[in-house]
Formats: C-alpha cells, sequence, structure tokens
C-alpha cells in the first residue's frame, strides 16, 4: 500500500471520484488485491492490475450514486469520467521509476531526486552541500547512479 497508495488514489481521483470515494475505492482496490494475491504472479505487472482494477471499482461507484441520485432526483444519469489511455501508462511508468528508485544505495537515490525530483529552483551549490559532495562530482556521480538505475529498469524488465 505505501508503494503504490498514491497510483490507486490518483487514478480514482481521475475517473472523477471525490476525496472521500476514491478513498472508499482505495480501500475497495486493496481489498480485492489481498483475495486475489495467489493469483497475482509478475509482481511487474501489480501497477497495471492495481490500475485497471482502480478504474473499474471507480466507475462503478459512479455509476451507482449516479443511479441512486437520479432515481431520487429524476435526473439524468452521469456518464463516468474517462481515464485516457496515455495518463494511465504515465502513471504505470511513474510507479515503475518509483520502485526501480527504491532499488538503489540511498546515496544515489538522494543524489537522483534531488536533482530531477526537487524545485528546480535549487543550485547545484546546494544540493552537492546538502549531500555532502564536492560540486565537481556531481556530474560524475549523477551519471554512475543513472548506469546504475538504467540497469536496474533493463533488469526489471523495463527497458
Amino acid at each position: 500500500m505505501n508503494r503504490y497508495g498514491a497510483l490507486v488514489l490518483t487514478v480514482a481521483r481521475r475517473v472523477g471520484l471525490s476525496r472521500i470515494d476514491a478513498e472508499d475505492c482505495s480501500q475497495h482496490t486493496w481489498t480485492v488485491l489481498y483475495a486475489n494475491r495467489a493469483r497475482i504472479r509478475d509482481p511487474l505487472a501489480l501497477p497495471a492490475w492495481l490500475i485497471r482494477t482502480t478504474k473499474r471499482q471507480a466507475v462503478h461507484l459512479i455509476k451507482a450514486r449516479s443511479s441512486r441520485t437520479s432515481a431520487m432526483a429524476s435526473a439524468p444519469e452521469r456518464d463516468p469520467v474517462a481515464l485516457p489511455d496515455e495518463h494511465l501508462l504515465k502513471l504505470e511508468q511513474q510507479a515503475r521509476l518509483e520502485y526501480a528508485l527504491k532499488q538503489l544505495e540511498p546515496r544515489c537515490r538522494k543524489l537522483l531526486e534531488a536533482l530531477f525530483f526537487a524545485p528546480a529552483t535549487r543550485s547545484y551549490r546546494e544540493i552537492a552541500e546538502e549531500l555532502g559532495l564536492p560540486i565537481n562530482s556531481l556530474g560524475p556521480t549523477r551519471q554512475r547512479c543513472l548506469q546504475k538505475l538504467r540497469a536496474i529498469l533493463r533488469e526489471l524488465g523495463y527497458l
């Protein structure tokens, strides 16, 4: 749940659920995962499975709530907002990258996160000081860390 919790909530929200409904959808998704844990053999397929399951549950919740609301207010049923496939792919890629980053040694992970995921206002000097590295070594160290990350992604079948 820690690794993919944000992914599940993001998918539910993108489909059109409120924050509270997205949390309900998330709980259902984790329950379904637990019930089907023996059937999931490839851990690399888990993000895609979570995305599909969450999307189905979110659409089901929207339709159920919409039909209840329309029956009460005689309003037409609302169609759920479709989550574009390209966005789903981006979410899955993000989950894979996060997983691969966690496989790196802490020093490399901190450096890559500081260089690529931190606010753009931070200078190389600030990053070097924060990590306790000479500023001249940031480039070569970054290159070595990226090579390690690439090897992990390749090993996991992502490249």
